[in-house]
C-alpha cells in the first residue's frame, strides 16, 4: 500500500453500526476515517473536505443515501460511494448504481464483507493514484525533454548566427587581400619592385616607403621582406 491515507466518511443514522464501521476501519493504518448519523450532515462534511470514499445507509431520514451520492458527485466526480442497502431497496440501490455508485452492499451483512469492499475500493485508488504518478513523471520528461530542444534551438541559433559572421569576417578578408593589390596613387606594390635601381639612396627611400605600408599593415612582413630582398639584389 501506499503511504497516502484514504480519506473515508461513513454515514448511518444507526449509531451502534456507524460506531461499529468506524471502529474497524479506524483499525486500517492507510485510512483516515469519519463518520456521521445524518444525512444533511455528511452532505456539508463532504462539501467541506474531499473524501475518497463514502459509506453509506441508503434508507436515511432528512437527507437519504441517494441524496449524499448526488452531492458527493457533484463536489469530486471521481470519489467511491458504496450504498448500504435492505432487500426492500434493492431496485433503488441499482438504480444508483447507474447515477454513479461504486458499489452496494444489501443488509443483513458480515462485518468483514464491508471490510472486503473498502479494501477493494481502496486498492483501486491506489492503482490509480500511481496511474496519476506516472503520467505526471511522463509530463514532466516531456517538459524536460522539450526544453532540451529549446535549448538545442536556442544553440542552433547562436551557432548559425556565429557562422554567419565569419562568414561575412572571411569576404572582409577577401576584400582586403584585393585591396592590397592597390597602394596609394594607385601604384601596385609591384611597381616598386619595377624599379631597380643601382641609386643606393634611392633604394633607401623605396625601402622606407615600404616600410610605411608594412607599418600601416598595407602590406604583410612577408611581402616587405620579399620586396626588401628583391631590391638588395637590384643593387
Amino acid at each position: 500500500m501506499n503511504n497516502d491515507k484514504i480519506d473515508v466518511l461513513i454515514v448511518d443514522d444507526d449509531k451502534t453500526l456507524c460506531k461499529m464501521l468506524e471502529d474497524m476501519l479506524s483499525k486500517e493504518v492507510h485510512l483516515n476515517v469519519t463518520s456521521t448519523n445524518d444525512g444533511l450532515d455528511a452532505a456539508k462534511k463532504i462539501k467541506e473536505k474531499k473524501f475518497d470514499l463514502i459509506l453509506t445507509d441508503l434508507m436515511m431520514p432528512g437527507a437519504d443515501g441517494i441524496e449524499v451520492l448526488r452531492v458527493a458527485k457533484e463536489v469530486d466526480e471521481n470519489v467511491h460511494v458504496i450504498l448500504v442497502t435492505g432487500f426492500a431497496s434493492l431496485e433503488t440501490a441499482m438504480e444508483a448504481i447507474k447515477k454513479g455508485a461504486y458499489d452496494y452492499i444489501t443488509k443483513p451483512f458480515k462485518l468483514e464483507e464491508i471490510k472486503v469492499a473498502v479494501q477493494n475500493v481502496c486498492e483501486k485508488i491506489q492503482l490509480v493514484r500511481k496511474n496519476q504518478e506516472l503520467v505526471n513523471s511522463l509530463a514532466q520528461a516531456y517538459d524536460d525533454i522539450k526544453g532540451l530542444k529549446e535549448s538545442r534551438d536556442e544553440l542552433s541559433v547562436k551557432v548559425d548566427t556565429i557562422n554567419e559572421k565569419m562568414e561575412e569576417r572571411q569576404e572582409q578578408l577577401a576584400e582586403n587581400i584585393i585591396g592590397l593589390q592597390t597602394v596609394p596613387n594607385g601604384l601596385p606594390p609591384s611597381y616598386y619592385l619595377r624599379r631597380r635601381r643601382s641609386d643606393k639612396g634611392h633604394v633607401l627611400v623605396e625601402l622606407e616607403k615600404l616600410g610605411k605600408l608594412k607599418a600601416e599593415g598595407i602590406i604583410t612582413e612577408e611581402e616587405f621582406q620579399s620586396c626588401k630582398r628583391k631590391f638588395l639584389r637590384g643593387i
